[in-house]
């Protein structure tokens, strides 16, 4: 994703964070329905995600929840493939900083690399800076 599409994206009104991914894990969770008393069992991955947030850098749990049909960590674990220390856009539907910590919901939209070209801050050794 090149910063242009990132900024178009960010006007259309998409809840976008960008941030460096840092790793991720899955878990199998659950919840008692309280109308039916069923235990209701899924798979969520979470993902640790480093942003700049208020002047700090700060970190952010992200976390996705798999459908019905991916029944088993090892499968939901099978589709990261994300590399860490490279920034990311994550879509995402909510964002909330709950107990001092930064916390989201993933979209439906997988997370894409950043194609942001990043300057040094001088020239190589022995050469000119550029004019």
């Amino acid at each position: 994703m090149t910063t242009e599409e990132l900024l178009r994206h960010v006007l259309q009104g998409f809840l976008v964070l960008v941030g460096d991914y840092r790793g991720s894990h899955t878990e199998m969770a659950g919840y008692v329905n309280k109308k039916t008393g069923q235990a209701i069992q899924y798979v969520r991955g979470i993902h640790l995600v480093e942003c700049f947030f208020y002047g700090r850098v700060d970190r952010v749990l992200l976390y996705e929840y798999f459908p019905e049909t991916v029944g088993s960590v090892e499968e939901a674990e099978a589709t990261f493939t994300y590399e860490r220390g490279r920034k990311y856009a994550f879509y995402l539907e909510w964002f909330k900083r709950e107990r001092g910590q930064l916390i989201g919901r993933l979209a439906g939209w997988d997370p894409e690399p950043l194609e942001i070209a990043e300057e040094a801050g001088c020239s190589p050794r022995g050469e000119r800076p550029p004019f």
